[in-house]
């Protein structure tokens, strides 16, 4: 059994689709989410895109997925990815996957020289947390993850 990964191009979009619109499901998230395979299609064609993705394929199947976003770090003065999502679909569970997607994205940074990959855990996620433990990423207490969408963000831009 061997794990995969590569670059998501374009003619990705519906694996991606397909592949975030499960984690929305699995995370009870699922009224939220409007993505279309077009929506993933775009950036993918996009040669100047600031996101990236990566598809994880289990013996040449796809199996999960990374999506990541190019940030800024103001305290360091250096590029930092943002890793938006990771998806890896049920029957492909505890396989390795998720791991070999957090060490891709590790390697692209690394080659990027970016100072640091970030991201977002959903607190009640317990096996996330094991998984990011095990990999050596600092998990911060106290800081809460805020947004503005919507009316809220319409109301303020007026």
């Amino acid at each position: 059994m061997s794990i995969t990964i590569r670059t998501a191009r374009p003619g990705d979009g519906a694996i991606l689709n397909a592949m975030v619109h499960a984690l929305a499901v699995h995370h009870d998230y699922e009224a939220y989410f409007t993505a279309s395979p077009e929506d993933y299609e775009r950036f993918l064609a996009d040669p100047h895109a600031i996101n990236g993705a990566l598809i994880a394929l289990w013996n040449g199947e796809p199996a999960g997925c990374a999506t990541w976003q190019r940030s800024y770090s103001t305290f360091t003065g250096r590029e930092v990815l943002y890793l938006e999502d990771i998806s890896v679909l049920a029957p492909f569970r505890r396989k390795g996957i998720a791991k070999a997607l957090l060490r891709a994205v590790a390697q692209l940074a690394v080659a990027r020289q970016a100072a640091s990959v970030k991201w977002l855990m959903m607190g009640w996620n317990s096996d996330a947390r094991r998984l990011y433990e095990l990999v050596g990423a600092t998990i911060e207490d106290g800081n809460c993850f805020c947004q503005l969408s919507g009316d809220a963000l319409h109301r303020l831009a007026a």
